[in-house]
């Protein structure tokens, strides 16, 4: 499925999170620390960077987060975790 984030990424020191437009309307996507620390690139980044870099790493999750959201079942807040990052 591909997303269109529709409010900006936030970061509050826990996760980063963000609204994309689906068929069935808004979902809130939030991608803890541990998913980010999954990502190759991002193992050990810290607050600092993950704040300076969260368009990029939502960008990097947007094929988890679509596969995530295909099968979401009308849920309102989902949340990507680092087993289902590839």
């Amino acid at each position: 499925m591909k997303i269109k984030f529709v409010s900006d990424v936030e970061w509050d020191g826990k996760a980063l999170s963000a609204r994309v437009v689906t068929g069935f309307g808004e979902v809130l996507c939030r991608v803890p620390r541990d998913t980010i620390h999954a990502l190759p690139v991002y193992s050990d980044a810290i607050e600092r960077e993950i704040r300076s870099q969260r368009h990029a790493i939502m960008e990097r999750l947007a094929p988890a987060l679509g596969a995530k959201l295909a099968i979401a079942n009308r849920d309102r807040v989902i949340e990507l975790l680092p087993s289902e990052v590839h």
